[in-house]
């Protein structure tokens, strides 16, 4: 089948654009959105379909298949479209069966209507389909101009997934520790409970991937303290990233063991995973946002003993594949720190957990399983077309 694959330039935010040739090596690294769509291309492609990447790239590789404009989306004849994350890619494009894998966590970017040009929605997560289903703040479209009512017979799950192969030919480095999310998500803990993990474990170091420094920036151009009482979900990002700063700055000395290491490329935070023996990981958000984390199933699979917390989707998703535990007992988490690093036969007793739950969670997992759920929705569609046909003709004159 010939299959639009659509994502929205706008999410590619400061990266501008996104490249199918070399972004392994790409210093600007990818979120985990961008990863999704890269990496279906790659595997619709592998099993045989032929599949069109529409968005934003410096490298069009124009033909039976390849990456095109986003302004050509509407231009192809297509089976399928696929959108990532946007809906309202879908109004323009030329395909009788249309589908949003939906990542992100509320539709307030979308216009009204989105709903109307979508057959089949997917979602990463049994709990992230739930808070689509119950959470009044995911229901508002457009800014608040209009609400969203879901169908939950266009909804289905599709968990997201990760590349065995690239984490086995590295060594691990004794005392690694990663930080490899958002940091609005948790890092401030980390940084609170590390004094006390180093003392404990001489030789553990941290280091902290993603664009922290312009995070920071940011935030503090952005908002006025005095002005963010009112904009609660703000102030406690700002407050984070202020924490953050201070802390990274009283722990700044050698001894403290900590290298922060900006954004880096999809080959080098694989190798980074695959050296840790610890991803540290304590994940509290300011509002429901870990539908998944690409984070935690990466550190799964490169046996980077993932130490994490109950937020979100995450506690049901990793309960039997990952150290957990509850978001806000902080002195048990960080004990599970400590003995994830001191203690080999925990580490690895976990590390296999881990690993067994990942293998099932591949990207070729992945697009097999959306493309089961598509082609489940046209049977039952195509069902509902033929007995309504077979009805009217029943009861007509």
């Amino acid at each position: 089948m010939r299959i639009a694959l659509l994502y929205d330039p706008w999410l590619l935010s400061a990266r501008g654009t996104l490249d199918l040739d070399g972004y392994r090596d790409d210093p600007r690294g990818m979120t985990g959105s961008e990863q999704c769509a890269v990496r279906l291309y790659e595997e619709l492609r592998g099993m045989g379909h032929v599949p069109l990447l529409f968005t934003n790239s410096s490298n069009y590789i124009k033909g039976m298949d390849g990456m095109l404009p986003w302004e050509e989306r509407g231009t192809w004849d297509c089976d399928i479209a696929i959108s990532i994350n946007c809906p309202d890619g879908l109004r323009d494009v030329r395909a009788p069966f249309k589908v949003c894998y939906a990542l992100l966590n509320d539709w307030t970017f979308a216009k009204v209507g989105f709903e109307q040009h979508v057959d089949l929605f997917a979602s990463p997560s049994a709990p992230h389909l739930e808070q689509v289903m119950t959470n009044p703040a995911w229901r508002i479209a457009e800014a608040g101009s209009g609400r969203y009512e879901p169908d939950s017979s266009k909804w289905c799950v599709v968990p997201l997934g990760c590349d065995p192969e690239r984490y086995e030919a590295f060594t691990k480095v004794p005392g690694r520790v990663v930080y490899c999310s958002s940091p609005d998500r948790g890092l401030h803990w980390l940084m609170q409970e590390w004094p006390a993990i180093k003392r404990a474990v001489p030789h553990a170091h941290l280091r902290i991937f993603y664009r922290l420094q312009k995070w920071i920036d940011d935030l503090k151009r952005a908002q006025d303290p005095q002005t963010l009482e009112v904009f609660h979900s703000v102030k406690a990002l700002w407050e984070r990233a202020v924490y953050i700063e201070e802390a990274l700055r009283r722990l700044s000395d050698p001894k403290w063991g900590i290298t922060v290491c900006d954004s880096v490329s999809r080959a080098q935070i694989e190798r980074e995973m695959a050296e840790a023996e610890v991803l540290a990981y304590p994940c509290q958000t300011t509002t429901w946002s870990e539908g998944f984390s690409a984070t935690i199933l990466e550190a799964c699979i490169a046996r980077a003993c993932p130490v994490i917390t109950d937020c979100d989707a995450i506690g049901a998703i990793y309960a039997d594949a990952a150290s957990v535990t509850p978001v806000g007992n902080w002195e048990e988490w960080r004990g599970k720190v400590i003995l994830a690093l001191t203690d080999k036969s925990f580490r690895d007793t976990q590390n296999e957990r881990a690993h067994e739950f990942a293998l099932r969670h591949t990207w070729r997992n992945t697009a097999e399983q959306l493309m089961a759920r598509i082609q489940e929705r046209l049977w039952i569609t195509w069902k509902h077309i033929k007995t309504s046909e077979i009805t009217a003709r029943l009861s007509s004159p």
